[in-house]
Formats: C-alpha cells, sequence, structure tokens
C-alpha cells in the first residue's frame, strides 16, 4: 500500500507556511519610474537555473526541475520537487536632464511551486505554483516655475503589482509532450498626482490638490506548450539530443474596478499623512477590462545528458493588445532573443565535478515606450549545487545560485537603468510516496 512518512508531512507544513507568507514578504522598496507605464515592472518569468542560461526555457526539460515556462516540460517530472526561489534586486537610475542618480535594492520572493509526477512508468506530471508577475514602484518629484504665479511641486506616486497562481499538467508519448496551464492572475494599479503651490514671495495661501485612482484586476489566464526530443546518436546510451519546444498563450479581458477621488488636501503636520479637506469628486466601483496580451516563444538545444548542454530562444508578447479601461499607454510589442549553455564537469574527482556551471546572455526590446525604443540586455552566470550525492540516495535536492547584471535604455533615453540582481533557489527532489515492501 502507498505510505506517507512523517518527513513528508513535515515538508507538507512547511510548504503551507511558506505560501502564506508569501505575499507579505514582497517588500517594495524600489523606485522604478518605468513602473508607471503598462502594468508596472515585469519580472522575469523563468526560475533561477533557466535565466542562469540567458532565459533558455523553451525546450528544456529534466526529471527533477518544474520548468513553468512550458507545461509540456512536467511530463518528464519523475521526482516530486518543492522549488523555491528567492532573489535581490538592486537597480541604478540614471536621469539625463537634469543629470541624477538614484540606486536602490528590493528582496522578492521569486516563485513557490511543487511538481508531481502523476505516474512514474509514463510521461506524465503536474505543477501548481504561485509567482509574482509584474511590480509597481516608484515616487517621483517635479519642481517648476509657473509664469506669473509662484513655485509649483508636483508629486507622482505609485505603488501594486500583480501575481499569478497557477496550476498545470503535461502529458509525454514518446518524444513528443504536450502541457498545458491554467492560472489566475490579480493584481492593482494605484497612482496618485499631488499639486503643490508654494509661495515664493508673497503671504498667498494655495490649497492642494490630489487627483488619486486605486484599481483591481483578475481572471483567469491559459498558456499551454509542446516539446519534441530528436536523438542525434541513436543506439548509444545518453547519446547527444536536440530539443525543440514552444509555449503560448492567448489575449484574455480580465475584469477590472477602479476608484477615481479628486480632493483638496493638506499634510498632517504630525504624521506626514493626507488630511483630506474637501472632496470634489469620489467616484466609486467603476467597472471596466484590463486587455492582457497574448505571447509566444520558441527555442531548441542540444544537449549531451548529464554532461553539456546549449540552446536559444525567442520569446514574443504582443503589447499591442493591451488596453487599461479601454485606454492604451506607452507600451508596443516586445522581444527577447535568449541564449545559454551548461556544462557539468566529469562526475566523480571531487565535489564540484558534480556541479552544473551555466552562463547566458539575453537582448531585445522592452515593452515600454517613451517617444524612444528602451533597448533591454542582460548578462547571466548560476550554478546548481548538489546537497548530495546522488549515487546514494533518491534524493536530488539543489541549491541554484545565480547572477544577472544588465541595462534598460541607453543614452539616447532620459532614464537609463542598470540592474544587478542575485538569485537563491532551493529544489527538494525526493519520493514523498513511495509503496513499501515486505519480507
Amino acid at each position: 500500500m502507498l505510505s506517507v512518512s512523517s518527513t513528508t508531512y513535515k515538508k507538507i507544513s512547511v510548504l503551507g507556511i511558506v505560501w502564506m507568507c508569501f505575499l507579505s514578504a514582497q517588500a517594495q522598496t524600489e523606485n522604478s519610474p518605468y513602473s508607471r507605464y503598462g502594468l508596472g515592472d515585469l519580472l522575469p518569468g523563468q526560475n533561477i537555473l533557466n535565466r542562469s542560461m540567458g532565459g533558455v526555457s523553451a525546450a528544456y526539460s529534466d526529471f527533477h526541475t518544474v520548468n513553468f515556462l512550458n507545461p509540456a516540460s512536467y511530463s518528464k517530472l519523475k521526482y516530486t520537487t518543492l522549488d523555491f526561489g528567492v532573489e535581490v534586486d538592486n537597480r541604478t537610475l540614471r536621469a539625463l536632464d537634469p543629470p541624477r542618480k538614484f540606486s536602490s535594492s528590493s528582496p522578492i520572493i521569486s516563485y513557490l511551486q511543487l511538481g508531481i509526477p502523476l505516474a512514474l512508468k509514463k510521461d506524465w506530471g503536474m505543477n501548481i505554483g504561485l509567482r509574482p508577475v509584474t511590480r509597481i514602484n516608484y515616487k517621483i518629484e517635479r519642481n517648476e516655475r509657473v509664469p506669473g504665479i509662484d513655485s509649483l511641486n508636483t508629486l507622482f506616486e505609485g505603488n501594486g503589482g500583480a501575481y499569478e497562481v497557477y496550476t498545470g499538467t503535461g502529458f509525454g508519448i514518446k518524444n513528443f509532450s504536450v502541457g498545458v496551464n491554467v492560472g489566475y492572475l490579480f493584481g492593482s494599479k494605484n497612482f496618485s498626482t499631488r499639486k503643490s503651490f508654494i509661495p515664493d514671495s508673497s503671504n498667498v495661501f494655495y490649497y492642494q490638490s490630489n487627483h488619486e485612482t486605486q484599481s483591481n484586476y483578475n481572471g483567469l489566464l491559459l498558456n499551454g506548450g509542446v516539446q519534441y526530443k530528436i536523438k542525434l546518436d541513436k543506439g548509444k546510451v545518453n547519446g547527444a539530443e536536440l530539443k525543440l519546444g514552444a509555449h503560448g498563450s492567448l489575449k484574455r479581458s480580465l475584469n477590472a474596478s477602479k476608484d477615481i477621488i479628486r480632493e483638496t488636501f493638506q499634510y498632517n503636520s504630525t504624521t506626514g499623512a493626507i488630511d483630506s479637506l474637501d472632496v470634489a469628486s469620489n467616484e466609486k466601483d467603476i467597472e471596466g477590462k484590463v486587455e492582457y496580451p497574448s505571447s509566444f516563444g520558441a527555442g531548441f538545444l542540444f544537449e549531451k545528458p548529464g554532461k553539456w548542454m546549449a540552446g536559444a530562444d525567442l520569446s514574443l508578447i504582443n503589447w499591442d493588445d493591451y488596453r487599461f479601461f479601454g485606454e492604451t499607454d506607452q507600451v508596443q510589442n516586445s522581444w527577447k532573443l535568449h541564449v545559454g549553455g551548461q556544462v557539468i564537469p566529469k562526475p566523480g574527482k571531487n565535489y564540484l565535478s558534480y556541479v552544473a556551471y551555466r552562463l547566458g546572455f539575453e537582448y531585445g526590446k522592452d515593452y515600454i515606450k517613451i517617444d524612444k525604443d528602451l533597448p533591454v540586455w542582460g548578462f547571466s552566470a548560476g550554478a546548481s549545487f548538489p546537497m548530495r550525492k546522488a549515487a546514494y540516495t533518491n534524493q536530488y535536492s539543489m541549491i541554484n545560485l545565480g547572477i544577472e547584471f544588465g541595462q534598460r535604455g541607453n543614452k539616447d533615453n532620459l532614464v537609463r537603468e542598470n540592474f544587478f540582481r542575485f538569485s537563491v533557489g532551493l529544489s527538494l527532489s525526493d519520493l514523498w510516496f513511495v509503496k513499501r515492501k515486505y519480507d
């Protein structure tokens, strides 16, 4: 009969605790003016392992790694895998006119997911997970002189972001696999504009104005994927292979509501909070739609199982589909080219010979467009460290480390953004449910 060990219960309990803490741990301390547009800054859409190879993911699969970008990969799972990732994101903004520089760091829980093989003797598996998708956090102050009046201080402030909880399954027949993810996306987009006239040489009193919008949206997402494996060294065990993969999603219409308030206010001298004086307009529960864009990605991998792999992906997102309550924004269709690989030294010499080492590069066009395109590029590197030798256990648990650095924008754009990201992932793979045998 199937039996569940006490260790399994402990793992499930830990999973539940981490799951409940997920949202509360999303501290927002960075300041990114580009997050004002669209749905905010897009967060990485791959696990730490794949991000360390430049984001190469479309054709990637193995028996203990959960690749949520392409659900067809779930079919190759042979071990129950709890995958958890955290990262520290450091950004440096450089404005050209006037010349300014600002740096900030922000810790993020990258994802939490549980991959489960549904039939060990067949290629069939599933995954359930939660991840942040976008993030909004900015605070921009502008001071100017209004001719004939006085100085004007304008404060633009915003916060919010989106999360997705998802589940999916993948099934394989021989060298072909197909899979689907069903996700529930929920998020918020809140922004305000506060104007304050500052008397320069007179005792004139001005009321301060606040225009604030708070929005929430939610809905179902659906994406699918396929993978195909071609054996190049037929007849050889662990011979070279060519893997092909593709994934995509259709445009979705999400339900949304927003509140709009226009008021005069003053800052509380003790707390610094806003004290409303007079509400000129207060509209509640305005219903609308958010049109979420379609996407497509495809790629290939050359692999010598257990030794090396190298490949490339191309990913596209059709942000021309995007609408927020029927309105367009300063967004455009985006694309990225991902190139990367992995090598594992000959196992058996020492511990480091069991470590998988990765390098990658990506280049593309961001989905935000303010007068000019925003080019994006980044380099990545990483490694997977086994927690114990596979020869002595049925566990294939790994500590995944990754670093990424790159840039959004260049000297032709008003704001150039450099980023450095350090990520740590814990992938716990084990036979949680085993059939006991007795002599």
